[in-house]
């Protein structure tokens, strides 16, 4: 995938997605579709820009190397509409198995452009692919090298649809988070990242291997709104949650939120605190970021009419978590 600095002139694009240069001058001239201008004053569409043009109409991709993308599948749209996740799995499964990073990130990329958001890809073929490929060492040693291959072109994939993003304006809520020190996985806490991109906010991932302390300590400094973790081993969990506890506290003096997930992040979640979240897929993710945006739009309204800040407390974060189970279900 390519990134974001790649910029297409209107013709690129109307070959791109079988339009005339015509409807691309009309949808530029109504402000659809963001260009900047050359030092000749020639128009120019960021590849970014024209990707979530083409997820906004619906438009189907002929000719993705206009794009200088990967080769899309011919039955993106089929695939967009809901084809059997099964088949979605096993064709991604097979890809990565076979270390075709080309065909993984074409049919990862199908999908997108089609219109399914991150956190369903994410929640959906990839870590059904990626749980099958972890259990293959079961069967065959070799099994690991398939593994560690396939998450170097995951984590390509993630953060080439991350770049894909439109950057988050500097008014959104900062997030940060990774995955707590002893913790060596990459891909989820990069996935949770990308989530949050998607949904609007300014993020900071800090990977594998993140001491808590550090973590609690930029979290105050840069003021951030939200923090993440991403829980994928059991080992050092009563530490982590001892850890965790500090850096909910330190948010909760300032009405920030802490999420913890992961695959064993069960026994990491301090419990019994107001401001700690425990998020079982990257949908729920999704959802709680567009909770957080919700409420620091009804803050500015409040402000601006000169009406006292509503402050989330127990009871309204306790149905925000219900409207999460909700959009997540």
């Amino acid at each position: 995938m390519n990134s974001m600095n790649t910029l297409l002139s209107p013709k690129d694009l109307a070959a791109a997605i079988g339009a005339s240069e015509s409807s691309l001058r009309r949808w530029i001239d109504s402000g659809d579709i963001r260009v900047s201008r050359t030092a000749g004053g020639h128009r120019r569409i960021p590849l970014g820009e024209a990707v979530q043009f083409i997820r906004k109409i619906g438009a189907v991709v002929v000719r993705p190397e206009v794009l200088n993308l990967p080769a899309l599948e011919s039955d993106r749209s089929e695939a967009g509409a809901g084809a059997d996740a099964g088949a979605d799995e096993g064709r991604l499964f097979a890809a990565l198995r076979d270390g075709r990073g080309d065909v993984a990130n074409g049919l990862v990329l199908s999908w997108y452009v089609g219109g399914r958001s991150l956190h369903e890809l994410f929640d959906g073929p990839l870590r059904a692919a990626m749980h099958r490929l972890g259990e293959l060492w079961e069967h065959d040693e070799r099994g690991i090298l398939v593994e560690h291959r396939a998450t170097d072109i995951c984590l390509g994939m993630i953060r080439g649809l991350r770049a894909l993003l439109p950057p988050a304006p500097q008014s959104a809520p900062l997030a940060l988070g990774g995955a707590p020190q002893g913790d060596p996985y990459l891909v989820a806490s990069l996935m949770a990242a990308t989530v949050l991109a998607e949904a609007g906010l300014r993020e900071v991932n800090y990977g594998a291997n993140t001491p808590l302390e550090l973590l609690t300590a930029e979290a105050g400094r840069s003021g951030a709104r939200l923090v993440w973790l991403s829980v994928s081993t059991t080992e050092g969990a009563k530490a982590v949650r001892a850890a965790a506890r500090k850096l909910a506290a330190a948010l909760a003096e300032r009405d920030a939120d802490l999420v913890v997930g992961g695959q064993a992040s069960a026994d990491s979640v301090p419990r019994g605190l107001p401001n700690v979240h425990a998020i079982r897929s990257m949908g729920e993710l999704a959802a709680f970021a567009r909770g957080l945006l919700g409420r620091k739009a009804t803050t500015r309204a409040a402000a601006a009419r000169g009406e006292p800040t509503p402050r989330a407390t127990p009871s309204t974060r306790g149905r925000a978590r219900s409207d999460r189970r909700r959009a997540a279900g």
